[in-house]
């Protein structure tokens, strides 16, 4: 039977997106990792209980147990305004990491940029 719960990670990082003056942006965490044998439906969630900041969970469904560990990456997407820090949780630690800041003009082109659709605007002199 299987169990939801945090998984472990190895690797995270966050920018946000700004959308506009007096709007908030987004964040874009990605997380990486390796999660034990047999896991399933690894998901970046946020943590409504948590104040005084944002703090993403890295969650997950395993079981059944079994050895070993099999490599994961997942990404997602949290609105919110800016923070220059925010912690991440999974099973093994707690980490809070920096936050990049991009400006762009719709959060439809930044993900675009993600999924790679389209490239970086050049900066305008």
């Amino acid at each position: 039977m299987g169990f939801y719960g945090p998984e472990p990670f190895d690797t995270a990082e966050a920018t946000y997106v700004w959308t506009g003056l007096r709007t908030p942006g987004f964040f874009s965490v990605k997380v990486q990792g390796a999660a034990p044998n047999y896991t399933s439906g690894i998901q970046l969630v946020r943590d409504n209980e948590f104040v005084g900041g944002l703090a993403i969970e890295v969650m997950g469904w395993t079981g059944p147990l079994a050895p070993g560990a099999t490599p994961y990456a997942v990404q997602n997407t949290f609105k919110g305004f800016y923070l220059p820090k925010i912690l991440i949780v999974g099973s093994n630690k707690s980490v809070l990491i920096d936050v990049k800041e991009i400006p762009f003009t719709t959060d439809e082109a930044y993900l675009a940029l993600v999924k790679g659709d389209a490239k970086q605007p050049e900066p305008a002199y």
